[in-house]
């Protein structure tokens, strides 16, 4: 599976329906009660990672924000979530 992060395509491996569903609950927790929970996010983060067979290489020479915008658009691609558009304002 392929997904496009700004000018890189990443090979990432595909999602199973379990892990898909794991990945799902794993988000409820991040905004139980109405706010986020940081640690749960970055627990959803990790796992998206391991899923999708990244780790450390794939990573070099990247920040970790950059870091976690892949992992998050990895996230969205594996649950079958629109990222949202961002208004041109015009």
């Amino acid at each position: 599976m392929i997904v496009k992060v700004g000018k890189k395509e990443w090979d990432i491996k595909d999602c199973s329906y379990a892990e898909r569903r794991e990945l799902h609950k794993l988000n409820a927790k991040v905004w139980w009660d109405g706010k986020m929970d940081v640690e749960a996010y970055y627990e959803v983060l990790e796992k998206v990672g391991m899923i999708a067979g990244l780790g450390e290489n794939d990573f070099k020479d990247m920040d970790m924000p950059e870091v976690d915008g892949v992992l998050q658009a990895v996230f969205l691609e594996y649950l079958g979530i629109e990222p949202a558009k961002k208004d041109s304002g015009g």
